[in-house]
């Protein structure tokens, strides 16, 4: 069996992929959910490989190709958003929230649930074998203007991850340097891939080129640089996990005190904007709320709120604003028009992006997991 060197290159990707992606997997440096987001990213990008590559020697290798759901792209750009999520929030988690994202990975399986329907049509006798160049035909052009939603959401995902993430630098730019860095670098790889695939998409989507497209290049335009990218994003994004502490247990910090405390007057007169900013105007319910977004709602210099929430009320900022997402979930918990919700549904109502941090803040604050409050409310 001779195989291409450029077919040689794919599959010696997808074997680096597979050992990178089980690397990050396994590793127990850095922050656990971002590597095996990334990890997830680098197997993918390997199985696509593998599609490509593998030569087809025989009609059960062909089958294996048409069957299976070897190319799976839908889910390459909520893994890149979530992968940039993780790391430089360490109390992110997925909820049901997040995994919505993924459900559009139906559109990579629409060929391969055609082919499956008509093999199992056909076994019971509901479906005339005859009509198998029909179906083979509808397999083809789905795989061709799969495409178009593909490239749609990978970009769309990579620019928006993008700029939250030139927006976190901003914000925090004496933080996580290293992180930002390194995230820079994996955004603009796949950017200038999306517009290498751009460029191989539109002569492929239109039917009087694309066959000269595929006979003059075939698909190594395309997965010749994905095998590169398995080698730079994979072991680049491993070395950078290696550099990495594992996780440590969150320790609680102590407020920060000033040297200077403000004027009890001042004081109770900031405190009591910032209680009607949450109880009235419900800033709570924002779960991306921020001390600046605080100071812009209240008018008063976010060094002067921080200063009254350490001196005045003994809190820190994500404190203050989860016990007014515990009370606010307490009162809801009770509620039958709220019934319908899980506990972790619940606590996003009530402003928490993090099933980790609202069980946490809840423990500590009564005592009880959430579960084990509702067993004492229901009994």
């Amino acid at each position: 069996m001779n195989i291409s060197f450029p077919d040689l290159l794919l599959l010696f990707g997808t074997l680096q992929g597979f050992i990178l992606a089980t690397l990050l997997w396994s590793s127990r440096s850095g922050n656990r959910l971002a590597n095996r987001l990334l990890g997830t990213v680098v197997g993918l990008l390997g199985l696509a490989c593998l599609a490509v590559g593998i030569p087809v020697t025989n009609s059960w290798v062909s089958l294996m190709l048409d069957l299976l759901p070897l190319i799976v792209i839908m889910p390459m750009g909520p893994l890149i958003w979530f992968y940039t999520r993780s790391l430089l929030d360490p109390d992110f988690r997925l909820s049901q929230r997040e995994k919505r994202h993924f459900w559009p990975v139906i559109i990579d399986c629409g060929s391969k649930l055609a082919g499956w329907g008509f093999i199992l049509g056909a076994l019971l006798g509901v479906i005339d074998y005859s009509h198998r160049e029909a179906v083979a035909w509808f397999m083809d052009e789905y795989n061709v203007y799969a495409d178009i939603p593909r490239w749609l959401s990978v970009t769309t995902y990579v620019i928006l991850t993008y700029r939250w993430l030139q927006q976190y630098a901003r914000n925090h730019p004496q933080q996580q340097q290293a992180h930002v860095r390194w995230l820079r670098q994996f955004m603009l790889a796949f950017l200038a891939f999306q517009g290498l695939w751009l460029m191989h998409l539109i002569p492929y989507i239109i039917p009087a080129t694309r066959n000269a497209l595929l006979d003059a290049w075939g698909w190594y335009p395309l997965y010749i640089p994905i095998a590169v990218m398995i080698y730079w994003l994979g072991l680049r994004g491993y070395l950078h996990t290696r550099s990495q502490p594992a996780e440590a247990p969150v320790v609680a910090t102590p407020p920060k005190v000033t040297a200077k405390p403000l004027p009890e007057a001042q004081a109770n007169e900031v405190a009591e904007c910032l209680s009607r900013a949450m109880y009235t105007d419900q800033l709570f319910l924002d779960p991306e709320l921020t001390l600046d977004k605080v100071s812009r709602h209240v008018q008063l210099p976010a060094k002067t709120i921080s200063a009254v929430l350490n001196q005045h009320l003994g809190k820190s900022f994500n404190q203050f604003v989860n016990e007014y997402r515990i009370d606010a979930f307490k009162h809801k918990l009770t509620d039958p028009a709220h019934s319908h919700l899980t506990l972790t549904g619940l606590a996003f109502e009530c402003g928490f992006n993090s099933q980790a941090t609202f069980q946490r803040t809840f423990k500590q604050l009564t005592g009880a997991t959430p579960g084990a409050y509702l067993q004492q409310q229901t009994a």
